[in-house]
This record gives C-alpha cells, sequence and structure tokens, in this order.
C-alpha cells in the first residue's frame, strides 16, 4: 500500500469473485484497478476475516482490517465525476482487507490459501 503503510498495513488482499460481483454490476474494475497486491481466486470474499491469519503461499498474513473505500479510486479511468461517489459507497463493506505479515515467504500465482 503506498499510501498510510504500516507493519499492520502492509499488505492488500483482494478476492477474485469480488471482481466478478462488481463487473456484473456494470463496474468495469480489472484486476490491479483497487490497488491490492494479492488477488486471490478459488475463496469467497468472506473467507477472510479480522484476526485471522492465512497462508498465502509460503508467507503468513494476519488480516488486520477492512479497506475503506477513497476517493482516490475516482482516478480510475472508467470513472467520471457522477458515478465516482456511487462506486465508492458500492465498495462499502467489500474494499478488500490489510494485513500484517507474521512469516514473509515467496507467493506466486496459483498457490494455495488457507486459514490456518
Amino acid at each position: 500500500t503506498k499510501l498510510k503503510g504500516t507493519g499492520t498495513r502492509a499488505v492488500s488482499v483482494l478476492t477474485e469473485d469480488l471482481i466478478g460481483s462488481l463487473n456484473a454490476e456494470g463496474w468495469p474494475v480489472k484486476p490491479g484497478d483497487l490497488g491490492e497486491n494479492l488477488l486471490v481466486a478459488g475463496v469467497p470474499y468472506n473467507f477472510f476475516a479480522v484476526g485471522r491469519t492465512y497462508a498465502l503461499g509460503g508467507s503468513l498474513v494476519r488480516i488486520t482490517e477492512p479497506i475503506a473505500p477513497c476517493r482516490n479510486l475516482c482516478r480510475l479511468p472508467f470513472l467520471s465525476a457522477p458515478r465516482c461517489l456511487p462506486f465508492v459507497q458500492t465498495l462499502n463493506n467489500r474494499r478488500g482487507w490489510y494485513g500484517r505479515v507474521v512469516t514473509p515467504g515467496h507467493v506466486a500465482t496459483g498457490d494455495v490459501v488457507a486459514m490456518v
């Protein structure tokens, strides 16, 4: 996270199903648009929860807080001024998760994600 990055906000996690939901709602979001460090497939958004620890590849990450949507998202090329506020509002409680790296490790496409 480039802005306000701290130890408890060392990584941002988003699930692929959320991008699919946003697309189905008419928002043309692509991987990376929301600034996620890790895009996870194969688990639903509600798989992640504050306080839980997850194995992501060779690392362990503890989820520390949900990410609050902000107006920085208005810089996305598909958002004009009238569409910005509705987009930010639709992301309330589904913007992704911040996490603290408990154990550093390599994470690659296709790695297993598991709650520990």
